[in-house]
């Protein structure tokens, strides 16, 4: 499949989502339950498993990034981290187990949410290839008979179960969810116990289309610190960030994050 302006590693490295590895120079991972590798060279991507829309849809390839560039180059400093990530791209996730991930993704980092979010799919996905499981949907969650401590989510698991149930019972609504804006999706997502500014935030990145959103952890909170002078609140900082970068503020923000991620790993 030849590809828009596109960096596979980039993208799958950038800490957006929980499901891919690599293997020499094939990444492996799970998209609509469907065990996907994928393998780039230049402008051409090998796909095994899937479809060229599936792949096209997920790695938004509908996002004109030189447009995307041209709005959010507001300074030096983000120019030069475009330049460093050219081909990063959002990624569009499946809006349940989007959310379903991002609970457990609280005071946690990426190596260990991975984990946690491979110890739910085998516990109660189905095997879809072997070794490899679905993302369990809230009915197979909750009439599963595996004891959820061998997950190990710690306290995160009664706000894993209790997402469960609201999305099984209609509670926590999907469809509710993707018809609202930004502010409307926001308010609907904290409404669950377990998410606050910050997951509600990458969940609307991640899976709502709402591309103004800015998702603020340590490394973002770093950066416009240390870039921009702004330090306070998180509604502070992000609301900042989302008046700089306008909006597509949340591409901002995941090239601020892998490029302090790989600052930090230097």
């Amino acid at each position: 499949m030849k590809v828009p302006l596109f960096n596979l590693d980039y993208t799958l490295d950038s800490g957006q989502v929980f499901r891919w590895w690599k293997e020499d120079r094939w990444w492996h991972g799970v998209v609509d339950n469907q065990y996907i590798q994928l393998q780039q060279d230049g402008d051409y991507l090998r796909i095994r498993g899937t479809s060229e829309d599936t792949i096209a849809h997920y790695f938004r390839f509908d996002d004109n990034l030189e447009e995307i560039y041209a709005e959010i180059s507001k300074d030096e400093s983000i120019d030069s981290i475009i330049d460093n990530f050219r081909g990063l791209r959002l990624i569009r996730q499946d809006v349940w187990e989007c959310t379903a991930s991002y609970i457990l993704a609280t005071y946690s980092n990426v190596p260990r949410i991975k984990g946690m979010v491979d110890s739910v799919c085998r516990a109660y996905g189905r095997e879809i290839e072997d070794g490899i499981f679905s993302f369990p949907t809230p009915e197979e969650i909750l009439e599963g008979d595996v004891d959820i401590a061998c997950c190990r989510l710690g306290y995160r698991a009664d706000w894993f179960l209790g997402l469960a149930s609201m999305a099984y019972s209609g509670e926590f609504d999907i469809c509710e969810l993707t018809s609202r804006d930004y502010r409307g999706a926001i308010e609907y997502l904290k409404k669950v116990k377990g998410i606050g500014n910050k997951v509600a935030d990458c969940v609307a990145l991640f899976s709502l289309n709402h591309l103004q959103a800015c998702p603020v952890d340590v490394r973002i909170a770093r950066a416009m610190r240390d870039i921009y002078g702004i330090t306070g609140s998180y509604d502070k900082v992000a609301s900042y960030a989302r008046e700089h970068f306008g909006r597509f503020a949340g591409y901002a923000q995941e090239y601020l994050y892998i490029s302090e991620g790989r600052a930090g790993n230097r």
